[in-house]
Formats: structure tokens, C-alpha cells, sequence
């Protein structure tokens, strides 16, 4: 256990985390060699640093104390939900394949997975039992354990998750859509999923990975993501984490961008007590393009975190970040962006901006975007706000017949919709403005100019 760790009482994370080891060794035994040095890897990881604490840097703004002190418990039975359940839970109006996964394990009886031309998709817990299975070479190759201890942990107990493939020149009109439930038990739970993307060259995919609790569910979600894009390919991701205020969720996105590919990144937070997301982008060829639209709205005695890392390593290359804050009560935000421009990068443009409306004097934020340039051919720019809304804007409206309370929601609610009207996938877009509309203090008036059900 590292000292931070110790000082950080996280002893019963930790031990829970010792107890997860020691059953995925007892269990049955992984097939696949690959799979056992991965989880090896990821052990070894975690167990030279432990859990973070507020002494590292990465993570002075956010205390896990509250997730440390809890003994998770790891795998055993999982509780499917019926049928209602899932379809009260899942976004509906998406064409195209659905996984449903339950506390982490893939359940086929409640996923749907037509015949998509072009595009393979595989569950990793089967993958893991066949000794000639054909791993991404890359898997567990984009996200970093050594500096990553979510990550390390996620890689140790590596079972459950999806792994997505395009084939060359293939464009996928519908989403692939993975829902993710969280589901109470006797004692919360962890899981730790991971999904791996890889768009083959010149292919064009969208996924959506949706987290929601079934219920007042304690669990801690403890995710990877791992995207690979190859030349010319086009993915748009989409990431909506809303599960119960009483839920834990740490996340990490990790991309690699070949020559001429562009992602599209959509972040958004509506749930959990805390929540943290890493999200880490590398430009390594020329032409490669990334845009990061992010959200977070938060009430009570929410906490979120949104650490994100742009690399661009090669000329010609673009990132653009717009990442806004919507905070009520005692809710805490944090968020910190850097934009690295390493050396001989020219001709690059990175812009970044942070903004956040505070709806409340308890709410607060801490913001840190960064730059660190060492080319001299290049457009960089970054800012960040914080503060309340505009009362000029407020007063031009009161002026036109609009009462105080709808002037505010309407504001409020502008500032969101900037980034939420980015999302080209309808239903989803619908959703996310119904779920901004839940987090605002005036939801009725907001609910009923967009036509949302109460």
C-alpha cells in the first residue's frame, strides 16, 4: 500500500480490492495468456501506488475518503431486472445493436445484437476463455496503469466489457449503444468494465455509453475506455454517466489518432455522489482532429471531476474543448485541461474553454485549463469562467414580459443547450435536455418548453 493511500484511510477500499485479486486468481482459470500477463500487469500497477489521495496532484481537488472507506464487494450473483425495468432505464428511438450490461457482466437475454455489416462486436468475458482468441494488439496499450491507479485496478481484474471493431471503409449509420446498469444488492458492489473501439481505416462508427442505477444503488463503476483510430476514420463518442446521487463512478477515456481521423467527444455528468473522468487524447499523426464537448450538472452535495489531456505530437493537427458547468446547492466541480504542443508540432491550433454558472453561493469550482507549448508555429488559446448569471441578460428579458423565475431557467438553460445541442443523435439529444431540465431549479418551466414528460 502506497503512504498517500494509507494517510487517505483507504484501507477498506484497498483490502476489498486484495479480496477482488485474490478471487479472480481462485476462480477459473483464464484461458487466454494475453488476458492473464495483461491482468498481471495491472495488479502490479495498482499495488506499487494504491488509491490516490488528495497529495496527488492529479487529485488535490477531489478526496475519495468517502469511496476509501468502503469495502466493495466483487463479483458473485448478479440481479438481472426484468424487461420494464431495462426499458425504463434505456434511451429509446436508437436503431442499431444494444448491449445491456448488469454491475459489469455482459447479459445477452437483455441485449439486442442484429447483424451490422462491417462491424464486429464481441464480449471480452468470452474472449478471455478461448486460448486462440484474437486480442487488439493495443488492448490495455492506451491507458497507462503506472499513472492511472483506476485504471491499473481496472486492468488487474480485466473479465468483463465489450470490444468493438470496423472493418476498412465501412460506414456504420446506427449507434452502437451500451447501457450500463447499476443494480443494489445486500452490500454495494464495484465492477470494473472495459470497452475497446477500434475504427479501421477510413470507417465512420457512433457508440453511446450510457451508465444509469436501477434504484438508490451504492456501487462503485470503475470503467476504461480504450479508442484506436486509424487513418481516415470517423468516430463520434458518446458518454452520459447518470446514475443514482448515492453511486460512485471513475471513468477513464484514452484515444490514440491516426493520420486524417477525427473524434468527437461528448462528456456529460448528471449523476453520482462523485464522479471522476480522465480523459486523455493523443494527435500522433498529421490531420489528426479531435473536438471534446463536455457537462455537468450538479446539485446537492454532488462532486465531479474532469481531468482532460490533448497530445499533439504531430504537425497539423487540431483539439477543441468547450467543457461547461452547471452547479446548484452545495455541489462541487472541478475540472483541469491541458493541451500539450510538443516539440517541432507546427502549424497546430488547440483552444480550450471552461465555463461555469453557479446557481447557488454554496456551489463552487476549481478550474485549471493549461497549455504547454514547445513549437512556434501555432494558434493556441484557453480561458475559464466562473460566476453567476448575466443580469443584463436577465433584465432584458424581465423587460419583455418574462417573471424572474422563467427568465432564469431560460438562461440556465441556454448556457447547457450549447453543448447539448451538439449531440446529432435525436433521442439522445431529448434525453439530455430532459435530464438538464432535472437538474435546474425551475425543471417545469423548462420541461414544458421543450415538450419533456414530467
Amino acid at each position: 500500500m502506497s503512504q498517500t493511500a494509507a494517510n487517505d484511510n483507504g484501507a477498506a477500499a484497498l483490502s476489498a480490492a486484495e479480496t477482488a485479486f485474490r478471487q479472480s486468481l481462485a476462480g477459473p482459470m483464464v484461458a487466454n495468456a494475453t488476458v492473464s500477463a495483461l491482468r498481471a500487469a495491472g495488479r502490479a500497477a495498482f499495488e506499487a501506488t494504491g488509491l490516490p489521495g488528495i497529495r496527488d496532484e492529479a487529485w488535490k481537488y477531489t478526496n475519495l475518503r468517502a469511496l476509501a472507506r468502503r469495502a466493495f464487494a466483487h463479483g458473485g450473483p448478479v440481479p438481472v431486472p426484468d424487461d420494464a425495468a431495462v426499458e425504463s432505464a434505456a434511451i429509446g428511438g436508437l436503431a442499431g445493436p444494444r448491449l445491456v450490461f448488469v454491475n459489469g457482466h455482459y447479459v445477452a437475454e437483455l441485449s439486442d445484437l442484429p447483424t451490422v455489416s462491417g462491424l464486429d462486436i464481441a464480449s471480452l468475458a468470452s474472449l478471455i476463455q478461448d486460448p486462440e482468441a484474437e486480442l487488439p494488439e493495443n488492448l490495455c496499450r492506451l491507458a497507462d496503469p503506472g499513472q492511472h491507479p483506476f485504471s491499473a485496478l481496472n486492468q488487474g481484474l480485466l473479465e468483463h466489457g465489450v470490444l468493438l471493431r470496423t472493418h476498412t471503409g465501412t460506414v456504420i449509420s446506427d449507434p452502437v449503444y451500451l447501457l450500463f446498469l447499476s443494480v443494489p444488492g445486500a452490500e454495494p458492489q464495484t465492477c470494473h468494465p472495459r470497452v475497446f473501439i477500434d475504427s479501421a481505416v477510413d470507417s465512420s462508427l457512433s457508440v453511446l455509453e450510457h451508465y444509469v442505477s436501477l434504484g438508490s444503488s451504492q456501487n462503485l463503476t470503475n470503467v476504461v475506455t480504450e479508442l484506436q483510430l486509424d487513418r481516415g476514420s470517423r468516430l463520434r463518442h458518446y458518454r452520459v454517466q447518470d446514475e443514482a446521487t448515492t453511486a460512485f463512478h471513475v471513468g477513464g477515456v484514452f484515444a490514440r489518432v491516426g493520420r486524417d481521423a477525427r473524434l468527437e467527444s461528448h462528456n456529460l455528468h448528471f449523476g453520482a455522489a462523485l464522479a471522476r473522468l480522465d480523459l486523455e487524447v493523443a494527435l500522433n499523426q498529421p490531420g489528426a482532429e479531435v473536438e471534446m464537448n463536455g457537462l455537468y450538472c450538479l446539485g446537492g452535495r454532488q462532486h465531479v471531476d474532469n481531468h482532460t489531456r490533448v497530445d499533439h505530437f504531430a504537425p497539423h493537427t487540431r483539439s477543441t474543448e468547450d467543457y461547461r458547468g452547471v452547479l446548484n446547492d452545495r455541489s462541487r466541480g472541478v475540472f483541469n485541461g491541458k493541451a500539450i504542443v510538443h516539440e517541432d508540432a507546427q502549424k497546430i491550433e488547440a483552444h480550450q474553454s471552461n465555463s461555469n454558472l453557479l446557481l447557488s453561493e454554496q456551489a463552487e469550482v476549481d478550474t485549471k485549463p493549461e497549455l504547454e507549448i514547445y513549437a512556434d508555429d501555432v494558434k493556441c488559446s484557453h480561458g475559464a469562467t466562473v460566476g453567476q448569471l448575466d443580469q443584463t441578460a436577465l433584465f432584458y428579458l424581465r423587460s419583455r414580459g418574462i417573471d424572474a423565475e422563467a427568465a432564469r431557467a431560460l438562461l440556465t438553460f441556454a448556457f447547457a443547450e450549447a453543448v447539448v445541442g451538439r449531440v446529432e443523435l435525436e433521442p439522445v439529444r431529448r434525453r439530455l435536455e430532459t435530464a438538464v431540465a432535472g437538474a435546474l431549479p425551475d425543471r417545469s418551466l423548462i420541461e414544458n418548453l421543450i415538450g419533456a414528460d414530467a
